[in-house]
């Protein structure tokens, strides 16, 4: 039972990869595609912590499958919610979907491109090292196979969304709005436009940083975990003041 009936279907929505795990090595390991991130002990202690005040909402682009290394690792945290992919996939709870691949005819004229498992909606590639306009060349496969999308690049990865994925709608089909939300990069924007406290890291997206601003919400300037750890103490302190 949470402590605030106004607070009823608000959420604490919050990203991982920049927000909630980092690079440097740390207490909780999160294997994925691109190597290990890392959450703190401290950050699990405190998140745990924010689980009894208010539900807590994961809204990330990683899929299904590797939130649940994550999730699998924080038995003391209460989750309300997953938001995978961008927002194209919202559960209240992680299980293993059986779905028909929705991409064979576009990865079919992709032959030299890994393709990512795990994604139920979208389709994740790893770029070849030789592709020097990858978004041109993923583009123009999916006009000769007559299909639309909407094309998003993360370093070294490239992911086609069937239509734009949106967080906030995500969280919005559970049937909850975020009333706090800490997120990172540019698909973060929606939700924390939406959030009556949005809060952010100083190594953060310019335009995260500019909207969290606008909105009088937090940015933290610390860096990496210690920056985490400030920011889910700020959910805390909110939390509390919004019980008084």
């Amino acid at each position: 039972m949470f402590a605030a009936k106004h607070l009823s279907n608000k959420v604490l929505a919050i990203d991982l990869d920049g927000t909630l795990l980092h690079p440097e090595p740390e207490a909780v390991p999160v294997w994925g595609r691109s190597g290990y991130r890392y959450m703190s002990g401290k950050s699990a202690e405190l998140l745990a912590e924010i689980s009894n005040l208010i539900p807590v909402v994961i809204a990330t682009g990683r899929n299904a499958q590797s939130v649940q290394r994550l999730v699998c690792q924080l038995e003391n945290v209460s989750f309300c919610g997953f938001v995978t992919e961008n927002g194209l996939v919202s559960r209240r709870y992680l299980k293993a979907i059986d779905y028909q691949d929705k991409w064979d005819d576009v990865t079919g004229l992709l032959p030299d491109w890994e393709r990512l498992s795990g994604y139920e909606e979208c389709l994740g590639l790893m770029i070849p090292l030789y592709a020097e306009e990858p978004e041109k060349i993923v583009a123009e496969v999916l006009v000769r196979r007559g299909r639309t999308g909407h094309i998003y690049r993360e370093n070294r990865k490239l992911f086609v969304y069937p239509f734009m994925p949106s967080k906030l709608s995500g969280i919005r089909d559970l049937g909850f709005e975020p009333f706090i939300a800490l997120g990172d990069e540019v698909n973060d924007l929606d939700m924390l436009d939406a959030a009556a406290y949005p809060a952010t890291l100083i190594t953060a997206h310019k335009d995260v940083r500019h909207c969290v601003r606008k909105k009088k919400g937090y940015c933290s300037d610390q860096i990496s975990h210690a920056a985490t750890e400030v920011l889910l103490k700020y959910v805390g302190e909110k939390l509390r003041e919004s019980f008084e």
